[in-house]
C-alpha cells in the first residue's frame, strides 16, 4: 500500500509549458499527443516513431495494446524490454529445442542454478519451491561469481569468473561425456549433431583441469558437480540473468540446453519441463506489417525475426546518428532507459535530441527530465489483467482483478485505447474497459472475462503431460534437439555452439585490471522501482560497490570509503563494501541507482551478435581512492 499511497505519484497528465510541467486534463494531453504525432509520421514517416515498454508494464497483456497501437500507426519500432532481458535465454533455448523450459523444482533430485539468485531476485513461488527442496536433502548447485543468499543455501558453490560461462558448461559436459553419463537412447533418437559434438567436447582442453585458469572454478569441484548432474535422475537446471549479459551469453545457454537434453531431463518429471502457452486471440496486427525494416534487424535478424520487433538498444544510435533512418519521436511506457540500458550517457543525449518524447508511468521516473508530455498510469491494484503463468510451469490462465477504482491515472490498456481513438484509430480499438478487451483476447478459447470470474479467476487449459516431443517431435527444423543449429545456419550464423577462441584467455588489461559484474537487483527494490518508498529504503539506503578485501588492501580502498570505479566508457563514485563473498578478481555494482549508476560504465559494444544483448557483466574495471 505504500506505493499505492506514494506522495511520488503522478496524478494528472503533465505537459511541459515554456520549460516547466503544467497538470492538464487527459482530454488536452491525448489532443497534444495525437498531433504531435501525426506531425512526425507526416514529416519524416511512421518509422520515425520508436515505442518502448519496460518492466513497469509487464511482460503480458499490455504490451499487445501497444504493440497493436504501433501496428496501426505503421512503425515497425515496437520494443521492449526484452532486448535486455530474459530474451538471450529464450532465444538460446528456442535455437537448441524449440521451447523455453522451467525447472520442475518439486520433484527434482538435483538443482543446478547458473547466474540466478532467486532468494532475492525472482517471484515468491521460486525461493519457496527451493527451501521445500532443501527439506527434502536434494542437493543443489549454484554458479555465481558472489556467494549470494542463494549460495549461502547451496551445498556446492562455484565461484566463476565472469564471462567464462561456455567454458564451465563444456566441462561439465566434458565429464558427462568421457564418464559415460549421458542418456544414449534419447540422444541417440533425439539430437541432431552429436557426433561431432562429442568427439570435439571430449578432447582433454575441455577438461576441467585445462578449464580451471579460465573459469577460476577447481577442477575437483567441476567434476563433483558433474558427475551428480550426470547421475542424479532427475535433475534439473535453473537459469538466471547472469547468463544473458556477456558477449556470447546465448551461446552458453545453448549449451546447457544441449546438457539437459543429453542427460534425458528433457520434459520428465522433475527435469526442465515445457509449458505450452495458451491459443489466445492474437491482437497485435490488424494490419499488414510495414514494408520498412525494424531497427537492429540487419545487425540482429535473428532477434529481431523470433521476437517480431525491433531491437530497443538500436534506437539511440537511430536517433543521435540517423542510422539506418532517423527517429525524431519516442513513447517510453513502464521503462527507465536512462538508468536501466548502457551508455547512460549516450542514452541522455538521445532522448534529448528527441523532437517529441512522451512517457507513460506510475511516478515521475528519471526518463520524465527529457519527456515533452506524460501520462500518469494506474497501478496493478486498480486494473483488470489476464496473466498467463507458463514461467510457473503451469498451463492457467489467471485474472488480476482490479480491486479499486483508480485513485490516480488510467490502466495502460486503456491509456493506449484511448490515444488511439485521438488519432482516428478507433475502429481497431473498440474496446470501452479492460474487461472487453480479455473477452477478446480469450475467445478463441471459449472463455470471457465473467466466466473467468466463475471460475475463481484460474483457468486451466491444458492437463501436465510430458515427453511432448514424442508426439510430433522437437520444433525446430530437423524436429530434433539441435546442437547443430538449421536456424542459424539458413540465417549466415555459425550453427555450432563451441566457439573457435572460446578457450582463449583474456589476459589481465593494465589499465583495467579488474572484472565489473554489474545489474542485479537488491531485495527491497526493482530494478529502478520502488527507492522512493520511504520502508523500502531504510533497507537499503545507498549505494555500493562489493570489493574482496585483498583486492581492497591493493588499491588502498577501505570499507565505507567512498571510492571510484572506473571503465572506459565512463567512471562513478560509490562507497566500498569490503567482504569475502566476491572473487577477488572482480568487483560488483548493482543496478538502479540514479546518484550512482552502474550503466554510466557499460556501453552497447560488442553485444552478442545472436541475441544483441549488451555486456553488462563481465566489464574490464579499475578501482581508485579518491
Amino acid at each position: 500500500m505504500d506505493f499505492f499511497y506514494s506522495p511520488k505519484r503522478l496524478t494528472s497528465p503533465l505537459l511541459k509549458k515554456d520549460g516547466k510541467w503544467v497538470g492538464v486534463e487527459w482530454e488536452e494531453a491525448l489532443d497534444f499527443a495525437a498531433k504531435k504525432l501525426q506531425n512526425l509520421k507526416d514529416r519524416y514517416g511512421a518509422q520515425s516513431l520508436a515505442i518502448y515498454h519496460g518492466e513497469g508494464t509487464g511482460h503480458q497483456e499490455i504490451k499487445f495494446f501497444i504493440k497493436r497501437f504501433a501496428n496501426v500507426f505503421g512503425t515497425p519500432n515496437f520494443s521492449g524490454v526484452g532486448s535486455i532481458c530474459n530474451e538471450a535465454r529464450t532465444l538460446g533455448e528456442k535455437i537448441t529445442y524449440g521451447a523455453v523450459t522451467r525447472p520442475d523444482i518439486s520433484n527434482t533430485g538435483f538443482m543446478l542454478i547458473w547466474g540466478g539468485n532467486p532468494f532475492v531476485s525472482h517471484e515468491p513461488v521460486l525461493p519457496r519451491d527451493i527451501a521445500r527442496l532443501k527439506k527434502r536433502g536434494v542437493l543443489m548447485a549454484l554458479v555465481d561469481p558472489r556467494k549470494t543468499e542463494t549460495a549461502a543455501k547451496a551445498d556446492f558453490h562455484l565461484a566463476l569468473k565472469p564471462g567464462r560461462d561456455e567454458v564451465l558448461v563444456l566441462n561439465m559436459i566434458h565429464v558427462i561425456l568421457r564418464e559415460d553419463l549421458w542418456d544414449k537412447g534419447f540422444t541417440e533418437q533425439w539430437v541432431h549433431g552429436f557426433t561431432p559434438f562429442f568427439e570435439t567436447v571430449t578432447q582433454d582442453r575441455f577438461s576441467p583441469e585445462k578449464g580451471e585458469p579460465v573459469t577460476g572454478v577447481d577442477a575437483e569441484l567441476v567434476r563433483t558437480v558433474a558427475r551428480l548432474y550426470g547421475k542424479t535422475k532427475p535433475a534439473s537446471v535453473a537459469m538466471g540473468n547472469g547468463l544473458d549479459h556477456h558477449t556470447y551469453g546465448v551461446n552458453a545457454i545453448r549449451l546447457l540446453g544441449i546438457m539437459k537434453a543429453i542427460t534425458g531431463n528433457l520434459d520428465i518429471p522433475g527435469g526442465d519441463l515445457f509449458t505450452p502457452r495458451p491459443k489466445l486471440k492474437d491482437i497485435t496486427s490488424p494490419l499488414p506489417p510495414p514494408s520498412v525494416p525494424p531497427l537492429g534487424s540487419k545487425e540482429f535478424p535473428f532477434f529481431c525475426k523470433m521476437r517480431k520487433e525491433a531491437r530497443a538498444l538500436s534506437i539511440p544510435e537511430a536517433i543521435l546518428d540517423e542510422h539506418p533512418y532517423p527517429i525524431k519521436g519516442m513513447i517510453i511506457a513502464g521503462g527507465n532507459t536512462t538508468v536501466e540500458w548502457p551508455d547512460s550517457s549516450r542514452v541522455r543525449k538521445a532522448l534529448q535530441k528527441l523532437e517529441f518524447l512522451m512517457v507513460i508511468d506510475v511516478v515521475r521516473s528519471p526518463d520524465c527530465e527529457y519527456a515533452d508530455l506524460i501520462l500518469p498510469a494506474s497501478t496493478f491494484f486498480e486494473r483488470d489483467e489476464h496473466r498467463v503463468n507458463v514461467y510457473l510451469n503451469l498451463a492457467h490462465i489467471t485474472l488480476r482483478r482490479q480491486v479499486v477504482k483508480p485513485l490516480y491515472g488510467l490502466p495502460d490498456q486503456m491509456i493506449w485505447v484511448k490515444l488511439a481513438k485521438a488519432m482516428g484509430f478507433g475502429e481497431y480499438f473498440p474496446w470501452q474497459t479492460c474487461g472487453e478487451a480479455i473477452d477478446y483476447l480469450l475467445s478463441d478459447l471459449g472463455l470471457s472475462y465473467e466466466k473467468l470470474i466463475s471460475q475463481g479467476g484460474i483457468y486451466e487449459y491444458e492437463k501436465r503431460s510430458y515427453k511432448k516431443y514424442e508426439n510430433g517431435g522437437f520444433d525446430t527444423p530437423t524436429g530434433k534437439v539441435e546442437i547443430l543449429s538449421e536456424r542459424l545456419r539458413t540465417m549466415g550464423y555459425d550453427p555450432s555452439p563451441i566457439r573457435e577462441k572460446v578457450l582463449h584467455s583474456w589476459g589481465e588489461v593494465e589499465a583495467f585490471p579488474l572484472i565489473l559484474t554489474t545489474g542485479s537487483n537488491l531485495l527491497p527494490y526493482l530494478h529502478w522501482q520502488y527507492r522512493y518508498i520511504p520502508r523500502l529504503r531504510k533497507l537499503a539506503p545507498e549505494p555500493l560497490f562489493e570489493i574482496h578485501p585483498r583486492t581492497a588492501l591493493r588499491w588502498g580502498v577501505e570499507d565505507g570509503e567512498t571510492a571510484e570505479v572506473v571503465t572506459p566508457t565512463g567512471k562513478i563514485q560509490l562507497k566500498a563494501h569490503v567482504t569475502e563473498k566476491i572473487r577477488p578478481d572482480t568487483v560488483h555494482i548493482p543496478q538502479g541507482w540514479e546518484e550512482a549508476n552502474a550503466n554510466e560504465l557499460s556501453s552497447g559494444e560488442s553485444p552478442d551478435p545472436i541475441s544483441g544483448f549488451p555486456n553488462l557483466k563481465s566489464l574490464r574495471c579499475r578501482v581508485q581512492r579518491i
